[in-house]
């Protein structure tokens, strides 16, 4: 395969653009022996008469030149999208990044968080996925994900590594009417009296019963889901009493129910979300960057669509 050179190929497109020689040179800022050693080297190395050369009179494209500059300028262009390309790489405006985020914590932050990066950012691509929390946490350590939005819960920080965006305190929801549906803060205790709606995603299943344990509680689990909507849709069916950490701003389930949220007395640890990559990995400028953005988004969900 032939070497041709996008020196080379400039040089050529020039002096077919402006008739010779003398002229290329002044256009490209560079000597006249340059130019012409380097038309020279092209056409010895395409095995082509590429110019009609007359004397006084310049230079005109032969019907072997006229063909080859139709090639000759497609690989200007393509270079200089490739020069345009490295630019925005170089300025973290271009590439892609695979983020996974925990299925309950995607629809209060995925949307707004694409939506706003669109604009920063629009030439980077985002690939998500929304999964569990072991999902998320074996898809980084596979290098399926580049990043994870999820809950600090037993994470490993010898495996992974993580910035918090936000905590997320826990709540009651009990149905409309419900006795514990007042405007002061109940006990937890008050879970074992109730049966209960239990969102049982795995890590958050675990984490909630180790809450209930701290406070000796056995609830009477009457429905359990890994969806919270599902959770807050058993709730405003009166089928029990839940604890959740994230709170969507209305209180109408999807089956138009209501519930009604409820503040604890208890001082309980808030759940932290953060994003993690794998701990033996390099964050690239590209990701630190969407990382910034990320904390940006987290710090202006308002309380109530994510309590902080």
């Amino acid at each position: 395969m032939q070497r041709f050179t996008i020196k080379q190929c400039a040089y050529f497109c020039a002096v077919a653009e402006q008739g010779g020689i003398a002229a290329a040179a002044r256009v490209l800022g560079v000597s006249q022996p340059a130019v012409a050693q380097g038309i020279d080297k092209l056409e010895e190395m395409a095995g082509l008469v590429l110019f009609h050369r007359f004397h006084a009179r310049g230079m005109a494209l032969t019907r072997q030149g006229a063909e080859f500059h139709s090639y000759a300028t497609d690989i200007l262009a393509s270079a200089r999208k490739m020069e345009n390309a490295a630019a925005e790489i170089a300025q973290n405006r271009r590439g892609s990044i695979r983020l996974g985020c925990f299925q309950s914590i995607a629809p209060f932050c995925v949307a707004r968080i694409v939506r706003e990066y669109r604009t920063l950012a629009p030439k980077v691509t985002l690939d998500i996925t929304e999964k569990l929390q072991g999902e998320l946490n074996d898809a980084i350590l596979t290098d399926d994900l580049d990043l994870a939005i999820m809950y600090d819960l037993g994470l490993n920080p010898s495996l992974l590594s993580w910035q918090t965006l936000s905590l997320s305190p826990l709540y009651l929801i009990v149905p409309a009417g419900h006795r514990l549906a007042g405007s002061r803060p109940v006990s937890i205790r008050e879970v074992a009296n109730e049966d209960y709606i239990l969102f049982d995603a795995p890590g958050s299943r675990d984490y909630f019963f180790s809450i209930f344990a701290r406070y000796g509680i056995g609830p009477r689990i009457a429905f359990r889901s890994t969806s919270i909507e599902s959770v807050r849709t058993a709730v405003g069916n009166g089928l029990g009493v839940s604890i959740l950490s994230m709170r969507p701003v209305p209180n109408v389930t999807y089956d138009g129910g209501r519930v009604v949220p409820v503040d604890l007395e208890e001082t309980l640890p808030p759940i932290p979300i953060v994003i993690a990559q794998r701990a033996d990995r390099t964050v690239n400028p590209l990701e630190a960057t969407f990382m910034d953005h990320c904390r940006q988004v987290f710090s202006g969900i308002q309380p109530g669509s994510l309590v902080r």
